[in-house]
């Protein structure tokens, strides 16, 4: 592994991508949202993605020029066509969106259709955030996600995400599966050869297993039982309203290259100002996370952190660099 200058692996990526057709732009936004990944340590939706991109690109499944165009606008909630363009470009354009309507109405919800894979759900609710806003985003995937207790694959893994409008070195920010881990992590432990803790995935036949390989061909368990199988259903319940395919009618990532996924995204902004001021607010959480570190005190416990923070620390750490191979 050789530690590589962050500008230097978006430059290379964005020039990659644009060989491929996408837009200067485009290609940037795809970059940087695979870098943000690495830098964080949600290495499962980093660099190791592009490949997949690429593939996907030249067989047809992502449209290099695809953009968004507008199906519905009711002025907080705008429904869009993503044109099955490149999924973090589409999600980006959506995302400006979002925060003009939250601007105008006090809330901007955009829910897309026709979308493809747009990588980490943190990028684009920290552009929210970054604005002054709480952001939130979620999206679905192919069936991945078998019912509580065992099964076939029937829901996708639907992350969720949310970013609260404090500074990025101390923001408090949620991005999950809805499965016990994503489906990433699997394909990461196969290529390591390395086995996958007890209660991560079920084989075909619907048997606990170690095996990333045969969870892989089998299903992913939903996080908490039902709550996280519920958490899922919400999600392709609410993708539905822009007409988007609900799990069990979008097409594997790492499937048929040439076929679009048709997958949902939905983003969300939201004042934060609307009935106290930005910095009250501010205050509010931040007194919330300072109580959430001194729960700890004075017990023989790991110091308790809040959503984000290794996410932080690990991009902290990094200096700047990413590791490759």
């Amino acid at each position: 592994m050789v530690p590589v200058p962050v500008d230097l692996i978006r430059q290379w990526t964005s020039a990659v991508l644009l060989a491929e057709g996408l837009t200067p732009d485009d290609a940037y936004i795809v970059a940087d949202s695979l870098v943000f990944a690495d830098l964080r340590g949600v290495s499962t939706h980093g660099m190791m993605r592009l490949p997949t991109y690429v593939a996907r690109t030249r067989a047809g499944g992502i449209n290099p020029v695809g953009s968004i165009s507008i199906i519905a606008d009711l002025g907080a909630l705008v429904v869009v066509d993503s044109g099955h363009g490149p999924g973090a470009a589409t999600a980006m354009h959506a995302t400006t969106i979002v925060i003009e309507r939250a601007r105008e109405h006090g809330i901007g919800c955009v829910i897309a259709r026709n979308a493809n894979h747009f990588g980490a759900s943190a990028y684009f609710t920290n552009q929210i955030a970054d604005a002054d806003l709480l952001g939130v985003a979620a999206c679905n995937t192919e069936p991945v996600m078998c019912a509580p207790f065992g099964g076939a694959p029937i829901l996708g893994t639907n992350p969720i995400a949310l970013a609260v409008p404090l500074p990025r070195t101390g923001r408090p920010q949620l991005d999950m599966a809805t499965t016990t881990t994503s489906q990433g992590r699997l394909i990461m432990a196969a290529l390591d050869g390395t086995e996958i803790p007890l209660g991560w995935a079920v084989d075909s036949r619907g048997r606990p297993t170690t095996s990333p390989q045969a969870g892989l061909d089998g299903a992913l368990l939903p996080m908490g039982g039902h709550k996280g199988f519920g958490l899922a259903f919400a999600v392709d319940a609410l993708l539905a309203l822009a007409g988007a395919n609900v799990s069990t009618g979008v097409a594997a990532l790492h499937g048929d290259d040439s076929v679009p996924q048709r997958l949902g995204h939905l983003l969300i902004a939201v004042q934060a100002d609307a009935a106290v001021t930005l910095t009250e607010y501010q205050s509010s959480i931040q007194g919330l996370i300072d109580a959430v570190h001194a729960s700890g005190d004075g017990l023989d416990v790991p110091a308790p952190l809040v959503p984000g923070e290794p996410e932080i620390s690990r991009e902290r750490e990094s200096g700047g660099f990413i590791e490759v191979s």
